[in-house]
C-alpha cells in the first residue's frame, strides 16, 4: 500500500511526493483506505438552468398555446439551448414519446407527456369535484365558465365550458394569464396573504407603463373583491365582463377559482352571488371528500417562464 509522501508504485518516473511525471494529474489514494472528496465542478454544474433537468424544462417550456408546433431551430432559439444540444435531447424525447411530430414534421408535445400532466393532483381531483357544479352554472346562465389554479405569478386554466361562437375560443385548457388580467386571477389574488399581494403589485408597478396608477387600480379592486367575495374584471379585447370567486382550503388559502363571462352592461351582483355560491359548493364538497387541495406559494413566487398571454378573456 502506498502511503502519502512515499514513492508511487505506478510504473514510470516518480517524484518524492509520489506523482507520476507521465500522468501529472494522477491522485494518490491515502493508505488509510479513505476516499478523497469529489472534484469541485464549479457553480455551473449545480445551476438549475444548466442542469439536465433545467435544460429539459427550458426545452419543454418553449412550447405554449401560441407555439404548439416548432421546428428544431425554433425550439433551439426559444429555449436558448445550442442547436446540437436541442437535437440530441429531441431525439431522446421522441423515442420516449414525450415529443412527437405532426403531419408537417414539426415538433409538438407527445401523448405520453400529456398523460403525465393529467395526474397532477392540483387539477385531477379538483376538476372531478368542480365539473358537475360548473355544468350546473353553465346550464343556468348559458355563459362561459372557467376553472383556474394559481401557478406562481400567473393562473392556469384547467377546465372550461363555453358555447360555440366568436370570442369564446379562449382561454384554452392550460393557458396561463397574469392574475390581474382575468377574473379567476383577481379572485385568487384577493385572498392571497398580504405579503404575496404586495410582491405581485410591486412587480406589476415596475412593469406597467402607467406605474403606480395600474397597481393602485388593482389594489382597489382586490379590496372590493375581499368585501364582496367575488371579483369583477373587464375584458380587454371583447365587450364582456368576467366574474370570479375563490375556492379555499381548510386554512382559508385560495387553491382555485371559478368564473363566468357575461356580456358588458349585465348587472353583476346576481351573477357574482351565483358564482360565489358555486365556488363555495365546490369548496365544501372537496373538503368533505378529502380531495387534496395543495396550497401554492401563489403570486409571490417567481417563475422563470412566466409570460403575459394577453389576457384576452375574462
Amino acid at each position: 500500500m502506498t502511503a502519502l509522501g512515499a514513492p508511487s508504485a505506478v510504473a514510470g518516473r516518480t517524484t518524492p511526493g509520489g506523482e507520476d511525471q507521465r500522468h501529472p494529474r494522477l491522485v494518490v489514494v491515502p493508505s488509510s483506505g479513505g476516499t478523497l472528496p469529489p472534484p469541485h465542478r464549479g457553480p455551473a454544474a449545480d445551476h438549475p438552468r444548466r442542469s439536465v433537468l433545467g435544460r429539459l424544462h427550458r426545452l419543454l417550456s418553449a412550447f405554449d398555446h401560441e407555439h404548439p408546433h416548432l421546428t428544431l431551430s425554433d425550439l433551439s432559439r426559444r429555449s436558448g439551448l445550442p442547436l446540437t444540444t436541442t437535437h440530441r435531447m429531441v431525439g431522446e424525447l421522441l423515442s420516449l414519446g414525450m415529443l412527437d411530430r405532426d403531419d408537417e414534421d414539426l415538433l409538438c408535445i407527445g401523448v405520453d407527456l400529456w398523460n403525465f400532466g393529467l395526474l397532477a393532483p392540483k387539477t385531477h381531483g379538483l376538476q372531478r369535484v368542480a365539473l358537475p357544479f360548473m355544468q350546473d352554472l353553465y346550464s343556468t346562465t348559458g355563459f362561459p365558465v372557467h376553472l383556474g389554479i394559481p401557478d406562481g405569478p400567473q393562473i392556469t386554466t384547467v377546465e372550461s365550458l363555453r358555447p360555440r361562437g366568436p370570442g369564446n375560443e379562449r382561454p384554452r385548457i392550460g393557458q396561463r394569464d397574469p392574475y390581474h388580467v382575468v377574473a379567476v386571477g383577481m379572485a385568487l389574488l384577493a385572498f392571497q396573504d398580504p405579503a404575496a399581494q404586495q410582491r405581485y403589485l410591486a412587480r406589476l408597478e415596475a412593469r406597467q407603463g402607467t406605474g403606480a396608477d395600474a397597481a393602485g387600480a388593482v389594489r382597489a379592486a382586490l379590496a372590493e373583491t375581499r368585501t364582496t367575495g367575488y371579483s369583477v374584471n373587464n375584458n380587454r379585447t371583447f365587450p364582456r365582463v368576467g366574474i370570479g370567486a375563490p375556492i379555499l382550503d381548510r386554512q382559508g388559502r385560495p387553491v382555485a377559482a371559478i368564473s363566468i363571462v357575461v356580456p358588458e352592461g349585465t348587472t353583476n351582483t346576481p351573477y357574482g352571488l351565483l358564482v360565489r355560491s358555486t365556488a363555495r359548493s365546490i369548496q365544501r364538497t372537496a373538503l368533505e371528500q378529502h380531495i387534496p387541495l395543495p396550497a401554492d406559494a401563489g403570486a409571490g413566487r417567481p417563475r422563470s417562464t412566466a409570460t403575459d398571454s394577453g389576457g384576452d378573456h375574462s
